[in-house]
C-alpha cells in the first residue's frame, strides 16, 4: 500500500492515529486508577471492621480460652446474603456473621489466615465478588484464633465503569477539540509551503525572487538557501554559456577578418593562409565546445616565435593604420602552456594595443622569480585610473568608435587566472597603456 500523496493527509493521518491511541490509553488509565483507588477504600474499611472484630475476643473464665463473646452489631452483617460477612474460629468452633445464612462464606478464607494480614479476593453467595481481609491471631496463652471480614466489591466494579465510560466521554470530547486545534495547526504550519508556491510562480513568470527573503520557518529556511544557491548556480551556468558564446565569436573575429582581407587581393598563397586561419578557427571552436579550460603544465611553447606569428597577422589585419612593431623577446624564454592558449592571450593584446596605438606596440618578455612577464605597450591616448579598472571587465568598451566587442582583455584575464597568472594594466612609458601578463614560464631550451 502507497503511502499518502498529501503532506496535509499524511499529518492528519499521523495526528488522528496518535490521538486516538493516546484518547484509549488515558480512558484506561484513569479507570485503572480510580479502581485501584476504590478498592484501597474498601480495604481500609475492611481494615478497620477486622480490628473491631479482633477486639471483641476475650478470655471465657469458664473455659479458660479466647473466644470471641460478642458479635458485631453492625446491621450490614445482618442482612442475609448483604456482601458483607466475618468469620471466626475459636474453642466453640465456627462463628460466622447472620449475612452468610449459614454457608461457611469464609470457610476457606479462615484456612488461609496468616499471623500476617493479608488479602484475597473470592466469589460469594450469588456470586458476589468479595474483597477479603484475615489474619491468625495468637494470645499469650497459646491460643490462636483464624478471624476474617469480607465486603463486596460489586459497587467498586459499577462505580469503575461508570468512571471508565464517563472518562472515555471525557476523552472524546478533548479528543475532538484536540482535533480541531490540530486542522488549524496544520494549516498554519503548512502555509510556509503556500509563500513558495506562489515564489515559484512568480519565478515563473520571470520575476526576481530571493527565497530565502521569505521570512520561513527555521525548519524551511535551509531548503530555501538550497534553492537560491541551485539558482545562482544555474545562473553562473547560463552566464558561463553566455560568456563562452561571446568568447568563439571573438576568438573567430579575427581570423574571418584575415580571410576576409586575403579574398579581396587574392595571390599565390592565398591557399595557405586560408587553410591556416580556417585551423586556428577549428581549434578555437573545439576548445570553447570542451567546456571548462583545462591547463597541462607540462606543455612548452616558444614565446618568440608565437609573438612574431601574431606580429605578422597583425600587419595584414592593420594594415591601414600600419603600426610599427617592436619585438623584445628572447628566444631561449618560454611559456609553460599550450602555443593556442598563448596566443589567445597575446592576440588579444595585440589586437587591442594595434586599435589604440597612434604608431608604435612593443613587445617584451622576461623572467623574474620563476615566472614569465609579458609585457604589450602601445603608444595610444592612454587610460585614466578608472578606466584601467573598468577595461578588463566583461563587455566594457571604453570608446564606442573604436571596432570591438568590449571582451577582449575579459578573455585575457580568464585564461591568465586558468593559469594561476593575472593580468595588470597600467601607464605605459611609450604614452598609452602597458599590459602586462603574470604567467608560468622559464628560460632555457623549451
Amino acid at each position: 500500500m502507497s503511502a499518502p500523496a498529501s503532506l496535509r493527509r499524511r499529518l492528519w493521518i499521523a495526528g488522528a492515529g496518535a490521538l486516538a491511541a493516546g484518547v484509549v490509553v488515558a480512558a484506561f488509565a484513569l479507570g485503572a486508577a480510580f479502581e485501584r483507588s476504590a478498592e484501597r477504600v474498601l480495604e481500609r474499611r475492611l481494615d478497620e471492621d477486622l480490628d473491631r472484630l479482633i477486639a471483641r475476643v476475650e478470655r471465657d473464665p469458664a473455659l479458660d480460652r479466647y473466644v470471641l463473646l460478642r458479635e458485631p452489631t453492625d446491621e450490614r452483617y445482618r442482612a442475609i446474603f448483604s456482601g458483607w460477612y466475618w468469620a471466626a474460629r475459636d474453642a466453640r468452633g465456627l462463628r460466622q456473621s447472620r449475612s452468610g445464612w449459614d454457608q461457611g462464606v469464609l470457610d476457606r478464607a479462615l484456612e488461609a489466615a496468616r499471623e500476617r494480614r493479608s488479602s484475597l479476593q473470592l466469589d460469594g453467595p450469588r456470586d458476589q465478588p468479595l474483597a477479603v481481609r484475615l489474619q491468625r491471631v495468637r494470645f499469650a496463652n497459646g491460643d490462636v484464633l483464624p478471624l476474617a471480614v469480607a465486603g463486596s466489591r460489586a459497587e467498586v466494579l459499577a462505580e469503575t465503569r461508570d468512571v471508565r465510560l464517563l472518562a472515555g466521554l471525557a476523552m472524546a470530547a478533548i479528543a475532538a477539540c484536540l482535533l480541531l486545534a490540530m486542522a488549524w495547526q496544520v494549516r498554519y504550519g503548512l502555509r510556509p509551503l503556500r509563500r513558495i508556491e506562489v515564489a515559484l510562480a512568480r519565478l515563473r513568470r520571470g520575476e526576481r525572487v530571493r527565497f530565502g527573503e521569505l521570512d520561513l520557518p527555521a525548519e524551511v529556511a535551509p531548503l530555501a538557501r538550497e534553492v537560491d544557491a541551485l539558482l545562482d548556480q544555474h545562473a553562473r551556468q547560463v552566464e558561463r554559456a553566455r560568456g563562452a558564446a561571446q568568447d568563439l565569436a571573438h576568438a573567430l573575429k579575427t581570423p574571418l577578418a584575415v580571410l576576409r582581407l586575403d579574398a579581396q587581393r587574392p595571390d599565390a598563397e592565398l591557399g595557405q593562409r586560408v587553410l591556416a586561419q580556417v585551423e586556428r578557427m577549428q581549434a578555437a571552436v573545439e576548445r570553447y565546445l570542451a567546456g571548462p579550460m583545462t591547463v597541462d603544465p607540462r606543455q612548452r611553447c616558444d614565446v618568440r616565435g608565437a609573438s612574431l606569428s601574431l606580429i605578422g597577422l597583425m600587419r595584414q589585419l592593420h594594415r591601414e593604420r600600419a603600426p610599427e612593431f617592436a619585438v623584445e623577446v628572447p628566444s631561449t624564454i618560454w611559456f609553460g602552456g599550450s602555443r593556442e592558449d598563448l596566443e589567445e592571450l597575446l592576440g588579444n593584446l595585440l589586437d587591442n594595443a594595434c586599435k589604440w596605438a597612434r604608431r608604435r606596440v612593443r613587445v617584451r618578455a622576461g623572467i623574474a622569480a620563476g615566472r614569465l612577464q609579458l609585457d604589450v605597450d602601445d603608444d595610444g591616448p592612454g587610460l585614466d585610473e578608472a578606466g584601467i579598472a573598468a577595461a578588463p571587465l566583461r563587455g566594457v568598451r571604453l570608446d564606442e568608435r573604436v571596432p570591438g566587442s568590449g571582451l577582449g582583455l575579459s578573455i585575457v584575464r580568464s585564461v591568465a587566472v586558468a593559469y594561476g597568472g593575472r593580468l595588470q594594466l597600467a601607464h605605459s612609458d611609450l604614452g598609452g597603456v602597458s599590459a602586462r601578463l603574470d604567467l608560468p614560464g622559464g628560460q632555457g631550451s623549451g
